[in-house]
């Protein structure tokens, strides 16, 4: 593992003092890429520059986009940490687990809002749940302490992690995936998939859902996917 193959996902942060503290938590163990998305108070951020002490420099190199999907358009692999259970068909690995269920390629950690956390179109996009084990009393993390177990936690992994021998094809990014998602979306839309308005976005995100459960999918495995939508899209004309 490289700190630059992975990269740490805050979404919507509400306040600044808690970004700088995932930066500093960052630098203590080894990783350098931050991406915020949306973050509540704009950006730059005086608060988030003052608490990240010795992270100043990832506080200053930290990318900020204005949605999710650009912030993991090249990651291959993404998981998303939730404190709580949720009504969504997904995988989930407990944070002690994690060197052993890491792939290799680019992959990133979502963590979501101080009040409330990622919402579950957000964990659409993510390949698995992340859990951190805490009492079951009380599951709830502020969010730079949720960034400081991962980040210790991944880099205790560094020795034991080691690239997937079984899978010598590049993995399909999050980029790829989307590309697909709106081919198989305008193909289903032509055939009057979505029956009902209301419900569309609901099956899209189930859609993201069930394909997100196939582990590792691969760059021409996707490409084969493609190619099934045209040609099935192609039989019915």
């Amino acid at each position: 593992m490289t700190k630059n193959n992975i990269a740490i996902i805050l979404v919507a942060p509400q306040m600044g003092e808690n970004i700088g503290a995932a930066a500093r938590a960052m630098k203590n163990f080894g990783l350098g890429d931050l991406r915020i998305v949306s973050p509540r108070d704009g950006w730059p951020n005086e608060k988030a520059e003052s608490v990240s002490a010795g992270g100043i420099d990832i506080i200053k190199q930290a990318q900020i986009f204005s949605s999710l999907e650009e912030a993991v358009a090249d990651l291959s692999y993404i998981y998303a940490t939730t404190g709580v259970s949720r009504d969504i068909n997904k995988n989930y690995v407990l944070s002690r687990d994690l060197a052993q269920d890491m792939p290799a390629g680019n992959i990133g950690f979502m963590f979501g809002r101080e009040n409330w956390g990622l919402n579950n179109q957000e964990i659409a996009y993510a390949n698995k749940i992340l859990v951190i084990d805490t009492d079951k009393e009380y599951a709830s993390l502020n969010i730079a302490h949720a960034v400081s177990i991962i980040c210790y936690e991944l880099f205790g992994a560094k020795e034991v992690l080691r690239a997937d021998l079984n899978n010598t094809q590049a993995l399909a990014s999050a980029n790829d995936l989307n590309y697909f998602y709106e081919h198989l979306f305008a193909s289903l839309e032509e055939k009057e998939f979505f029956r009902v308005p209301e419900k569309k976005d609901k099956m899209r995100q189930k859609i993201r859902n069930l394909f997100s459960r196939i582990d590792k999918l691969s760059v021409q495995e996707v490409q084969i996917l493609h190619g099934i939508v045209t040609a099935l899209a192609a039989d019915e004309k």
